[in-house]
């Protein structure tokens, strides 16, 4: 099987990397751990790398992640016209605003739990194909990040989220999308605290890593814990910061 970075070189260290094609989950359990700042890092990273990612925005409005990514320096106009990235706005597609332009792709018509995968599934056929028709496949890793899939719970309420994510597990396995065209590794980030959703999701998972932080008298602290991955019998646990040279991230247990 093969490796690949997350480009968090202590967790990359820590774990000997990442197999190829796997379903990480990354868990912010309280939003001051900004367990999803460690998503704009890796994004930063892999977008440099010259890889081919699939945003899908489904918890905040477009317009606004896209400042957000260009204040953490990643230049985020020129991957959407280069093709690397490619985000599919389920908020915008949702409530709005669109942000009409290359790269940038809708859901058309009823988004129930159950016709959503499949729309989503056509949207990425779509993009894959336009890498298909450039030649970008070649040579290049392939992503998908889902930011954030608790939110699902908010747009369906929690026994059809639930139901969605049955659905969505089925679709991957049949859609051309996915059988016809290279598959990517996938990082999907849940917010908030673990619920049904959460324990179902957690088990379809290679690798699970949650973000908490504490107030102490010295400031915040942030720890990142590995939960669950190949070959790993015990919780890893990190402290990091995020200082103005970037991701600091040590090992502690």
């Amino acid at each position: 099987m093969e490796m690949i970075e997350l480009g968090l070189r202590e967790l990359d260290r820590a774990l000997g990397g990442i197999k190829k094609g796997s379903y990480i989950l990354l868990h912010e359990e309280d939003p001051r751990s900004l367990g999803r700042e460690l998503v704009f890092e890796f994004l930063k990273y892999k977008l440099e790398k010259d890889s081919l990612i699939g945003l899908f925005n489904i918890s905040h409005p477009l317009p606004v992640v896209l400042e957000i990514m260009r204040k953490r320096g990643i230049d985020v106009d020129r991957y959407l016209d280069s093709l690397n990235l490619a985000i599919i706005d389920t908020f915008g597609s949702f409530y709005g605003p669109r942000v009409e332009r290359k790269g940038v792709w809708y859901l058309p018509g009823s988004l129930s739990y159950e016709l959503l995968s499949r729309k989503y599934a056509e949207a990425v056929r779509a993009h894959k194909e336009l890498w298909k028709r450039e030649g970008m496949f070649e040579g290049r890793e392939l992503w998908g990040v889902a930011m954030d899939v608790s939110e699902y719970s908010h747009i369906f309420g929690e026994e059809d989220a639930l139901s969605y994510f049955e659905v969505s597990a089925e679709i991957r396995r049949r859609h051309s999308a996915y059988r016809d065209y290279p598959t990517g590794t996938n990082l999907w980030v849940f917010s908030g605290k673990a619920d049904r959703v959460f324990s179902s999701i957690y088990r379809r998972m290679d690798y699970v890593i949650r973000t908490r932080s504490e107030l102490t008298e010295k400031g915040v602290k942030r720890y990142l814990y590995v939960l669950k991955a190949p070959g790993v019998d015990e919780v890893m646990t990190f402290e990091y910061s995020l200082e103005n040279e970037g991701l600091a991230l040590r090992r502690i247990y």
